[in-house]
């Protein structure tokens, strides 16, 4: 007896990306509620999806291939969202782009701890140093080395802001990762507190 899912109506051809941002979103889920990588079986997903195995193999070649893509998707997703604060935050005093950014990457942390934790936990095969600027941490990196370069002060040439944007991002990155590595409820307002006196903290240190 075959395996029984309910089937997903076909796209119309050439239309193939639409299926693969289902099967990516059906993944996503499933990490969602379970937070376990394992579960994520390529024949698991295709069922979830309403599709046969075979379907999702001409996407993802295995499931290390379907993982990486989540984690590069979940990358694409906090750089976005950063960018809109960026670009939208109303400059009150210097800084203040910093600290909504801030804010910002807090509440998706919080609100995607799997997801979160997915994307920092690497299982990786050293390869050349070149290739670095290919791996989708550098999209979050950039937004935040953007946000540094606008801050008054910050272009006198005393500080790189490439680098210490990067300071910036794993202060909180750290901060944040040992509040959604407990299985207790995070304590929103605490950590956000923390957020804004870490970006106070860098501030009055490249001002002097």
């Amino acid at each position: 007896m075959g395996e029984q899912f309910k089937r997903r109506t076909p796209s119309p051809w050439g239309e193939g990306a639409a299926l693969k941002d289902e099967i990516l979103g059906a993944a996503a889920r499933m990490l969602a509620e379970s937070g376990r990588e394992t579960d994520l079986s390529l024949r698991a997903v295709a069922r979830e999806v309403g599709i046969a195995a075979p379907s999702v193999y001409l996407h993802f070649k295995n499931r290390a291939d379907l993982v990486e893509a989540l984690r590069r998707r979940a990358y694409e997703e906090l750089a976005g969202d950063l960018r809109k604060v960026r670009e939208t935050a109303t400059v009150e005093r210097p800084g203040a782009v910093l600290r909504a950014m801030a804010r910002r990457y807090v509440r998706f942390a919080t609100a995607n701890r799997r997801t979160y934790r997915l994307m920092f936990s690497v299982e990786w095969v050293e390869a050349p140093r070149d290739e670095a600027t290919e791996y989708p941490t550098r999209l979050v990196h950039q937004v935040w080395t953007q946000a540094v370069s606008a801050v008054p002060g910050e272009n006198d040439g005393r500080l790189d802001a490439g680098r210490v944007a990067l300071f910036l991002w794993t202060s909180l990155h750290g901060m944040v990762s040992m509040a959604v590595a407990t299985p207790y409820v995070v304590d929103q307002r605490t950590l956000t507190d923390m957020a804004d006196q870490l970006i106070d903290l860098a501030l009055a240190g490249s001002q002097r």
